[in-house]
């Protein structure tokens, strides 16, 4: 089971899992079309992923209603966690092909990978300011996990969040004055917001679980995030001031792996493993019509949506 899901005080116990999930197998780079239904359901936009398809994690496209997904990612190290810029033209991800985590940004096509960190610490979980010119993320390069920005050519670093917990997989609002977090400050990972220059960091989720992945709806009147406070990891969404918590799936399977949003708020895309291995899937925005997109032998995992 992903222990990222589970609590975040061992922030990358669940890298151990994945890796056991990698088992070395040659692929191609498209996926093998016979693996998939006759049919393939047509998308909005374009949503980027990783899976160990080709024996190691990597980044890849499923775009429109082309059942081809385009590999964008090829290194021997795991590229994963990747974030759309807000106009589409670039994705920023995390990878451990130098042996630490490090963030990278690339272009939609996957050519101009470049490191944006470039540090002997660990730096994770990336996502873009709605005007595209920061970017936050989560590092250890100060002891302990906290919250960080950085501009988009990596420079600037500037520290949020300050305490001898674990704050991490941070979320910006899209009118770009607010940041959600993930903190097992008070004990258990919990949700919080603060304000974009790290004060009025305030708790909004207060379960007996492990609340994770606090992603905004486009027009910011909703979050989605996934918590196991049932004893299953589940997919919810809440108001912004954490009131009003819904639960939209339903299983006894993993279907909290980074819900995200359709560009126009409508569905939620996400992964399970409620049919064997982790695929992707998405959903009305109220949990029903729930659709899956990928058929593989393997795990897809951290989806994301873009125009």
């Amino acid at each position: 089971m992903y222990e990222r899901i589970r609590t975040i005080s061992t922030i990358r116990k669940w890298e151990i899992v994945l890796t056991i999930l990698l088992i070395a197998s040659i692929a191609a780079v498209i996926f093998i079309a016979t693996n998939r239904p006759n049919t393939f359901h047509e998308i909005n936009g374009k949503i980027a992923f990783s899976s160990n398809n080709a024996g190691d994690e990597d980044i890849y496209l499923m775009a429109g209603n082309d059942s081809n997904f385009t590999k964008l990612t090829n290194t021997p190290g795991t590229d994963t966690e990747p974030a759309w810029s807000p106009d589409g033209t670039k994705i920023a991800f995390s990878s451990k092909r130098n042996g630490n985590w490090e963030i990278y940004i690339m272009k939609a096509d996957g050519s101009g990978q470049n490191n944006l960190t470039n540090s002997s610490s660990n730096n994770s979980a990336p996502w873009w300011s709605p005007h595209g010119s920061k970017i936050v993320f989560c590092s250890d390069r100060d002891g302990n996990y906290e919250i960080y920005t950085m501009y988009a050519n990596g420079s600037d670093v500037t520290r949020l969040t300050n305490n001898s917990a674990i704050d991490a997989f941070p979320y910006w609002s899209p009118d770009g004055s607010k940041i959600t977090f993930s903190s097992n400050r008070d004990g258990n990972s919990q949700i919080y917001v603060m304000d974009t220059d790290g004060s009025n960091q305030t708790r909004l989720t207060n379960s007996p679980g492990n609340d994770v992945d606090a992603v905004w709806s486009p027009d910011g009147s909703k979050i989605a995030f996934s918590s196991d406070r049932t004893g299953s990891e589940e997919i919810y969404i809440m108001n912004p001031d954490g009131s009003h918590v819904i639960q939209l799936t339903n299983d006894t399977a993993l279907d909290s792996f980074s819900p995200d949003w359709s560009p126009d708020g409508t569905k939620i895309v996400f992964s399970s493993n409620r049919d064997g291995n982790h695929e992707i899937y998405i959903m009305d925005a109220d949990g029903k019509n729930i659709i899956r997109l990928t058929y593989s032998t393997y795990d897809d995992i951290f989806p994301r949506w873009s125009q």
